[in-house]
């Protein structure tokens, strides 16, 4: 709803992976009509219609970080203002409408929707897919969309890896996260790649990359990144398998994937920045990182599922 998704394929925006099992399902479902909001199909530039969501029975939100437009926010004073100003002229054709939320972020939630996004809204329903619904994430797909970046002239080009830690996305305000990897990018000698938004005095290579033809040359020298919780230990996020695909090794903070829904090893588990350097700084002996490596990505393949099988 908030910001526009011109799809045609995957890895070019975050929540590819629902996308791409919604085509499959427009497809095998052709009985039903199907018209979108600020999202598009065919290549066109997508468009706000109103009248879309006056028309629908059922609404299928793809929610991205919601939670910035409310409380601590992150946004834009400009940007939030004329984000709201789209929403106070949709919200009221949600009434009495049966509402899907596709969630990839812990702060996305129902009571968010219903107290503030869709204030003084009576919804006949309101569904929630998660992310971790699906056996290894649904983000799992995602670790099968990487490797088609794995192909011989990728192979030929690979310069190997050079660079200690890398780390792609946003912060969270007075989390972990954040003071963690400032130590990590202040240690003379740790290397970094850094994308995304992070914390003052933190220099960054890029902002933050959505299409990952762009992206993963960038993280593809990293030899790890580090996995952080928020709000849910018992979460788990689409970094991990990203990570895996790419062939970085996947370091995860404290209680992360409380549940081991991921199958990760004790060793990637880490409590403090002394325990995560101590270990990264291993990794650069090139035939330990392999067999890590392997000996990981087999772990997470024990519930990572087929990309039919998240569709089925």
């Amino acid at each position: 709803m908030r910001s526009n998704v011109k799809y045609h394929g995957p890895l070019e925006t975050v929540l590819d992976s629902f996308f791409e099992n919604y085509v499959k399902w427009m497809k095998a479902n052709p009985s039903h009509q199907y018209k979108t909001y600020n999202v598009s199909f065919n290549r066109q530039n997508p468009s706000r219609t109103p009248e879309t969501i006056e028309w629908a029975d059922v609404i299928v939100i793809p929610s991205d970080s919601e939670f910035r437009y409310h409380g601590e926010l992150q946004m834009n004073p400009k940007d939030l203002e004329k984000s709201e100003g789209h929403m106070a002229t949709i919200r009221p054709h949600f009434e009495n409408k049966i509402v899907i939320m596709w969630r990839s972020d812990r702060g996305d939630t129902e009571q968010l929707y219903r107290e503030q996004t869709l204030k003084g809204v009576n919804l006949k329903s309101f569904h929630v897919i998660d992310e971790i619904d699906f056996s290894g994430n649904i983000h799992g797909m995602k670790y099968h969309f990487i490797q088609r970046f794995d192909n011989p002239l990728a192979r030929m080009l690979d310069t190997g890896k050079t660079i200690d830690f890398g780390y792609w996305g946003r912060m969270k305000v007075g989390h972990d996260r954040e003071k963690t990897i400032r130590k990590i990018y202040r240690d003379p000698d740790l290397s970094t790649v850094l994308i995304g938004g992070f914390p003052a005095g933190v220099k960054r290579q890029s902002a933050w990359i959505k299409e990952w033809g762009q992206l993963y040359p960038k993280l593809k020298p990293a030899r790890c990144t580090l996995c952080f919780n928020w709000l849910d230990e018992t979460a788990t996020t689409s970094r991990y398998p990203e990570a895996l695909s790419i062939g970085m090794i996947p370091f995860v903070w404290e209680n992360y994937d409380k549940n081991n829904t991921y199958k990760i090893d004790d060793w990637q588990r880490v409590f403090t920045f002394e325990d995560f350097k101590a270990k990264a700084m291993k990794l650069k002996d090139k035939l330990f990182f392999q067999e890590k490596l392997e000996e990981f990505r087999d772990n997470y393949k024990n519930v990572l599922l087929s990309e039919q099988e998240y569709f089925i």
